[in-house]
């Protein structure tokens, strides 16, 4: 498996990426932009209904 490492450095970033709008979302940040955001960044859909729901946890 020659490509672990690199999928393995994508999914940690998504990860920080999902962690920073969880942080946002706590301080009281807008449920739309981060949505949008997190499309843009390629977010899975379920990881976004969970994040805008209040039910992602940090690892």
């Amino acid at each position: 498996m020659a490509h672990a490492g690199l999928d393995m450095r994508v999914d940690w970033l998504m990860r920080q990426y999902v962690g920073e709008i969880i942080e946002y979302l706590a301080r009281g940040g807008d449920h739309a932009n981060a949505k949008m955001n997190m499309i843009e960044r390629g977010v899975p859909a379920p990881v976004q209904d969970r994040v805008l729901q209040g039910k992602a946890t940090f690892l």
